[in-house]
């Protein structure tokens, strides 16, 4: 499963309709995808019975913590539902402008203009 020469997870679960590799999220900085790399453990301490025991720990290439792979239940590639996995959030509605911020874009334009106004006057004469 673990191939200990190159760091790579060589058991990576994949798509069975398009045989993509299944998106993964780090639980740390939320960056996604399919190719992160498998975490070190010291060997020293740890035999390599415990290693394949262990939960398979992913090395996030963003933040480079460790963390524990839950895959997207979409396929990325094919949209197939593999049943279990993360949803995708929901896109997020835009705010509707309310009359509070409005009218402090009106004021600081105001302003500006003001500003602009004053200066032109100053250095012109």
């Amino acid at each position: 499963m673990i191939n200990a020469n190159i760091g790579n997870w060589t058991a990576w679960p994949v798509c069975p309709k398009c045989e993509a590799r299944r998106e993964t999220q780090c639980s740390v900085c939320s960056a996604r995808g399919t190719d992160f790399r498998l975490a070190d453990f010291d060997e020293a301490e740890d035999s390599a019975e415990a290693a394949e025991e262990m939960d398979v720990l992913l090395l996030c290439s963003t933040c480079d913590e460790p963390f524990t792979p839950r895959f997207f239940r979409l396929c990325a590639g094919c949209g197939f539902d593999h049943g279990t996995g993360i949803e995708k959030e929901a896109e997020l509605e835009r705010e509707e402008l309310n009359n509070r911020v409005i009218l402090v874009i009106v004021s600081v334009v105001l302003i500006l203009v003001g500003l602009l106004a004053f200066f032109g006057f100053v250095l012109r004469g």
